[in-house]
């Protein structure tokens, strides 16, 4: 328990004066105005009274001693002062309080003079007393009267009390995850909340400052002083976070900090689900969670294919007929709780919105729902919706609905990504069976395409694991080392399609047949980038290419090499890969000699180019570089990376597909061939998907497997 704060009584004309080379200190008495300043005061008007509006105790308004300014320092005390004829003015201020013994004390001060309508500064002196109030006024002088006190009539009195102690450290205590100190089991778990009390011993706690493991600093105010207060935590991940927090009292003293750890598992697995993997002919979807298995209606066939690059081993087609849907005859979440759903899902028709996992509500609507509506994805929870995304007949999309009631949001992800978050929502209470493939149960809305991996969770389901839910792995399309010759080219390294050299294109290969320091006559020649060749490009017509299409540029697709630039070259541009169509290139990476940068230029269906420059890396001709261009289509966003850092990134739809094969060295301009590389290329890589960072750093350092 701090001291009570003492009071101050009457000022007195006790005054201490006190010396400063910065100011001029000075006792003040009933006796300042002289008999000479009043004489000229009858012609001069005096300043004016301080406004309280314009006077602060440190960065605190002006408190009266009903309630006063706590302060954890000696306060600088400002006011703005001002005289209305003008004239230069300074400021007075004095501070008064009772000591111990019950006597009063004043200190005041005397500043240079200023401008009218400047703001005057004074810090106090380090002797005042702790828990004690502190009463402070100014006045100003135009160098001949004094104005009055911003204390006098109704004007307005200051008051502050200086406070040094910190608080006690607060407490800590949750149900949900008790201190793994005091408790050895893990505990339920991602995606459920926790409270968390925090009380104080300290009765002028009026604030405590807290974060979470891997969070910002928050503040919460109790209702009262001393009081205590609820957090809430949602975890993201399983381990054992750290709950850190501080006390802070009216003076802002902050006590020591608490430390708080608790036991976080996994999050709990699905409540219902079903794979939609099911055999060709079944006539119901087996239960992957739940235990009830949904029965299927006369439009929906078992055995399609599932997206590809993903866990997802089949899918179940819909023909979009009254018929298309599944239903497990139960609900599979209160609505009104935490809950999450999510799908693969593949539209092939766009005309009307469609239905990809709903449950039963009231009469007249879903109680929620996962699909598109009005040409986007969407997330339904009773009359809120979220929209986000653009969906593409033919083309597999993962959505994920989150609905949090303790946050009062409903979000959905897509592709892994949120989207759209709805605000204050409200869930309905009526729940009935699950449906997939339609919005209610006989009411439409029936999905036209594919449906896969259908999920239920009784939690919220965190943004870390909706980005695992959709993730999907890159495979590779071609790889080509560059460190050999055969037929002319260079073979894949899985038997796919060769890269077929044309012009001069030659391997060097660093075979050891030559010892410059033996031979004077052998000439030294750079060293492979990678392994133990390289391919070697003239700029006068010389490439390679792959005769036929490598990867699916429709899709998620990467393109990686490593590159020497020939600084003989280095004023005009030069391609290093493109995916040549048949009067431009869809994506091609090159050199810029403008810029000395590389860029990567792409094409729409209009024939409208887009370049990305990569702005922080300078492209240095001579030295060896690795570039990776990475198309993301269900970001609808492309990557350029140099040397394993993203150096450019834009928002991107080509709109058409590359028909033909890979070029290296080479890219089409204006209907023909062009921007010949003058360099060395090796490690050619073409990947389906899209790789991550660390993949791109992975093939800068040569690795071929990613």
């Amino acid at each position: 328990m701090k001291p009570p704060v003492r009071h101050a009584l009457v000022r007195c004309a006790i005054a201490v004066t006190l010396a400063s080379s910065a100011v001029a200190l000075g006792p003040w008495t009933a006796t300042a105005a002289s008999a000479a300043s009043a004489a000229s005061a009858a012609e001069n008007r005096p300043p004016s009274q301080p406004a309280g509006a314009g006077l602060s105790t440190g960065s605190a308004a002006c408190a009266g001693a009903a309630d006063p300014t706590y302060v954890r320092s000696a306060p600088t005390l400002s006011a703005v002062l001002r005289d209305p004829d003008g004239n230069r003015v300074s400021a007075q201020f004095e501070v008064s309080w009772t000591d111990d013994a019950g006597d009063p004390q004043v200190r005041t001060v005397e500043t240079t003079h200023r401008t009218s309508g400047s703001t005057f500064s004074w810090t106090v002196p380090s002797d005042i007393p702790v828990f004690t109030e502190v009463s402070w006024r100014v006045r100003a002088h135009d160098g001949t009267v004094w104005g009055p006190w911003s204390s006098d009539n109704e004007g307005r009195s200051c008051a502050f009390v200086y406070d040094d102690e910190a608080p006690a450290k607060p407490s800590v205590s949750s149900p949900e995850y008790p201190d793994y100190s005091d408790d050895g089991e893990w505990h339920d778990g991602v995606g459920k909340y926790g409270t968390f009390t925090v009380d104080s011993t300290s009765d002028d706690t009026v604030s405590y400052l807290y974060y979470f493991s891997g969070g910002g600093t928050r503040t919460a105010k109790p209702a009262e002083p001393g009081g205590p207060v609820v957090l809430t935590y949602l975890p993201q991940s399983a381990g054992i976070p750290r709950l850190t927090v501080q006390a802070v009292d009216r003076a802002g003293n902050a006590s020591a900090p608490r430390e708080y750890m608790f036991r976080v598992s996994e999050g709990r697995t699905p409540v219902a689900a079903w794979k939609l993997a099911d055999a060709a002919g079944a006539t119901e979807a087996a239960a992957g969670a739940g235990g009830r298995p949904a029965t299927a209606g006369a439009g929906v066939g078992f055995g399609a294919e599932g997206p590809a690059r993903t866990a997802v081993t089949g899918a179940a087609e819909f023909d979009g007929t009254a018929g298309a849907y599944l239903t497990s005859g139960a609900p599979a979440a209160d609505p009104a709780a935490a809950f999450t759903v999510s799908a693969w899902v593949r539209p092939d028709s766009l005309a009307e919105d469609l239905a990809a996992v709903s449950q039963d509500g009231g009469a007249d609507a879903a109680a929620f729902g996962l699909g598109t509506d009005d040409g986007a994805w969407s997330f339904t929870v009773g009359d809120s919706v979220v929209r986000g995304g653009v969906p593409e007949s033919g083309e597999w999309a993962q959505l994920t609905g989150v609905h949090d009631p303790v946050a009062g949001t409903a979000r959905l992800y897509v592709n892994g990504r949120s989207v759209g978050t709805a605000e204050n929502v409200t869930a309905p209470s009526a729940s009935g069976n699950l449906q997939v493939g339609r919005t209610r149960s006989g009411v439409g809305a029936n999905w036209h395409g594919a449906l896969a991996d259908v999920r239920v969770w009784d939690r919220v389901v965190v943004a870390p694991e909706a980005a695992a839910l959709a993730k999907r792995g890159t495979a590779s399309k071609g790889y080509w080392a560059l460190d050999e010759v055969a037929d002319g080219g260079s073979p894949e390294r899985d038997g796919g399609l060769p890269l077929t050299f044309g012009g001069d294109a030659t391997i060097y290969n660093d075979d050891n047949s030559c010892d410059p320091g033996a031979d004077p006559d052998c000439a030294p020649v750079p060293l492979p980038i990678v392994g133990a060749g390289h391919l070697v490009l003239d700029g006068d017509g010389d490439f390679a290419a792959a005769d036929g299409p490598v990867v699916d540029t429709g899709d998620s697709f990467s393109l990686s090499a490593h590159v020497r630039v020939d600084g003989a070259s280095r004023d005009r541009p030069m391609t290093v890969l493109s995916l040549p169509g048949a009067d431009g290139s869809l994506a091609a990476v090159r050199y810029s000699g403008a810029s000395e940068r590389f860029e990567a230029v792409l094409t729409d269906a209009d024939g409208e180019e887009t370049t990305l420059t990569a702005g922080n890396a300078w492209a240095s001709p001579d030295d060896d570089h690795h570039l990776s261009l990475v198309y993301d289509d269900a970001a609808d966003e492309i990557l350029l990376y140099v040397d394993g850092d993203v150096s450019a990134r834009t928002s991107y739809r080509p709109g058409w597909t590359a028909k033909t094969g890979i070029e290296v060295g080479r890219s089409r301009v204006a209907g023909g061939w062009g921007e010949y590389l003058d360099g060395v290329v090796d490690e050619v890589h073409v990947h389906a998907g899209v790789l991550t960072s660390d993949q791109v750093i992975h093939l800068r350092l040569g690795m071929a497997d990613v």
